[in-house]
């Protein structure tokens, strides 16, 4: 997803406007449909993993770029966190960086996220 620099706060807003009282199923199909991001989500008091990996491919063209994409992704993190009831962990995080034979540059962040139960 490319955002402009100056899009970035009205972004957010429209994520929250979004998912404002929609069920918890909802919210996560937003996230897949329009980020493309897939959280295997167990409800709360189900059996949840202690830690579960994932990982996302940023591609951009500038550092610029690419600090806008990490600082949104983040936001979801956080938002979705607080809503679902776990928590990013920086301690788990790796990136992996290359430039494709094309000329593009991406990213690659494994990161995890445990559950607050």
């Amino acid at each position: 997803m490319k955002i402009q620099e100056n899009a970035l706060e009205e972004l957010k807003s429209d994520v929250l406007k979004s998912i404002e009282g929609k069920s918890d199923v909802e919210k996560m199909e937003f996230l897949r449909k329009k980020f493309n991001i897939d959280w295997d989500i167990p409800r709360c008091c189900e059996r949840r993993p202690c830690k579960t990996w994932y990982a996302q491919v940023f591609s951009y063209c500038s550092a610029s770029e690419l600090e806008r994409e990490l600082n949104f992704f983040l936001f979801l993190i956080n938002l979705f966190g607080h809503i679902f009831g776990f928590c990013f962990n920086e301690e788990s995080t790796v990136f992996l960086g290359c430039t494709c034979h094309c000329g593009n540059k991406q990213v690659i962040l494994y990161y995890t996220i445990t559950f607050r139960d």
